[in-house]
Formats: structure tokens, C-alpha cells, sequence
């Protein structure tokens, strides 16, 4: 029983994955699928999904778990002055605020899963996604800062592209 289990799973993971991979907005994305793909598998929530507003759950307590990790690495560098200059540090510090929201965002999101509303859901997680792309802005070559976590803030749009993908599907397709 096990077994199937997983083999459902695996396939609705390998399923959605790739639907998501081929959206506006993530298709430029080379690695989405793989990355969505691994990140689900590697949860062992995933194992026991039966339908893609189940897998959206799962996308969005790893989005949050990655957010909570990225955001840790940040207020590290910032404790630890290991920032190159005080305008990194004002930066890093801006984009702590913004992964404030970013948690509030996936948090409302997570919670219209739940209840079934991917409508309010796909939109929270839109407004969550605003937090890595404009924190990765805020790190530009006019202002000649280099974010110490580009590597981090890039794959953490990908995490939250994933539940905001799959909430979308629902919320189009029911």
C-alpha cells in the first residue's frame, strides 16, 4: 500500500512539476523542474499527497522553511559584520523587512490552501514572491553591491514559484 502510495505522489510531483515549468514566468528558468521536483521528493510530507492542493501545501511549507533559512543566513552576516561596506548593510537589512512580509505572505497563503480558497492563496503567494526578487534588485550594478546571497534569494524564488504555480492551476482549473 506504501508503495502506491508513493508511486502517486511521484507521479503527481513529476506531473505538476513539469506543467509548472512550462508557465509564464518560471518557463526562463532552466533548472525549475528539477528544482521542483527534488524539493518535493525530499519532503516526506509529498509522500502522502493525493492531489495537487495537497502538493501546493507541501510547496508552500517548503517555501517557508527555504525563507526562514535564506533570512537566517542574512541576520548572520549582519551580526557577524561579514557585509562588504555599510550600504550592504543597509540593503541586507532592507531585505530582512522585506522577507517579513514575504513570511506573512506564504504564511496567509499556506492557511487559503487549507480552506480550499487557491484564489487568495495564488495571490498571497504572489505578493511572497515580491521579497527575493526585490531584495535581488536592491543588488545592482549601479549601486556596484554584490548580494552575498544572490545564490540563496535566486533559488528562493523558485520555491515560492512552486506553490504560487500549483495554487494558480487550481484556482484556473479547479
Amino acid at each position: 500500500m506504501i508503495c502506491t502510495a508513493n508511486k502517486v505522489a511521484d507521479s503527481l510531483i513529476q506531473k505538476y512539476c513539469k506543467i509548472a515549468s512550462q508557465s509564464p514566468g518560471v518557463e526562463s528558468n532552466p533548472h525549475f523542474e528539477k528544482d521542483c521536483t527534488a524539493s518535493l521528493r525530499e519532503n516526506p510530507e509529498s509522500q502522502k499527497v493525493r492531489n495537487i492542493g495537497e502538493l501546493t501545501m507541501v510547496g508552500a511549507n517548503n517555501a517557508i522553511s527555504n525563507l526562514t533559512s535564506v533570512r537566517r543566513i542574512v541576520e548572520n552576516i549582519i551580526k557577524e559584520r561579514k557585509y562588504k561596506s555599510s550600504l550592504s548593510k543597509k540593503l541586507l537589512e532592507d531585505c530582512l523587512k522585506l522577507y517579513s512580509k514575504s513570511s506573512k505572505s506564504l504564511t496567509s497563503g499556506l492557511n487559503y490552501c487549507k480552506v480550499r480558497n487557491f484564489e487568495k492563496a495564488k495571490n498571497d503567494f504572489m505578493d511572497a514572491e515580491d521579497a527575493p526578487i526585490f531584495c535581488g534588485m536592491k543588488f545592482n550594478g549601479d549601486n556596484q553591491q554584490i548580494s552575498p546571497v544572490k545564490k540563496e534569494n535566486d533559488f528562493l524564488i523558485t520555491m515560492i514559484a512552486i506553490p504560487l504555480q500549483f495554487a494558480w492551476d487550481v484556482a484556473i482549473n479547479g
